[in-house]
């Protein structure tokens, strides 16, 4: 079990996965230190799925610090050099894209920037539906860098959405305790039934 660790965990779109992604959050706090840092997108907007003051709220919930939603704030990440790891969930493709072209230009890309510069490691809960179009050369670029760990995958509806991944949740943790060894949890693609 993970514990007593200080984790900056930066939210991006993908807005239909935040519930399923603030469960794993909530095991998280129970033993850890977490901070929120979200990108311009989350920040600001209310979704069908949740409610930008119904996010807050629950994050507040989750944390003692305050949110890091401005450039200002994200900025102090890199000097301040608090935290363990950084995990990213969920993690949309144009998130990562910004990030691998060297586009830093909201709090979420500037604090990832921030922990690469203090050698921390980030574990990335991608989830998007092209993931495995355009978009997949980002993603499995992720694998190839330093300090970069990625949670599982799978194809959540390969028929009617062959080229949309979304990350496995429910191994945050293990996928956490992996990468402060180093490691990468295997296998990183993974089969599961939603029949």
């Amino acid at each position: 079990m993970l514990k007593n660790k200080k984790i900056l965990v930066g939210m991006s779109g993908s807005f239909c996965n935040h519930k399923k992604v603030l469960v794993e959050l909530e095991k998280l706090a129970k033993n850890n230190d977490l901070t929120f840092v979200l990108s311009k997108q989350v920040a600001t907007t209310s979704s069908r799925f949740l409610r930008k003051d119904e996010l807050y709220e629950t994050l507040y919930t989750l944390t003692s610090h305050a949110i890091i939603d401005t450039m200002v704030e994200a900025e102090k990440v890199g000097p301040r050099n608090d935290y363990d790891i950084m995990i990213v969930t969920p993690c949309t493709a144009t998130q990562c894209s910004k990030f691998i072209h060297g586009i830093y230009d909201d709090p979420l890309t500037l604090a990832m920037k921030a922990m690469i510069r203090n050698q921390k490691k980030i574990v990335v809960g991608f989830s998007s539906n092209d993931g495995l179009g355009i978009s997949s050369g980002n993603v499995f670029k992720l694998l190839t860098l330093r300090y970069f760990y990625l949670l599982p995958i799978y194809q959540d509806n390969p028929q009617q959405k062959p080229n949309s991944i979304v990350a496995v949740w429910p191994l945050l943790e293990a996928t956490i305790e992996q990468a402060l060894q180093g490691k990468q949890i295997q296998p990183i693609l993974k089969e599961i039934n939603n029949e």
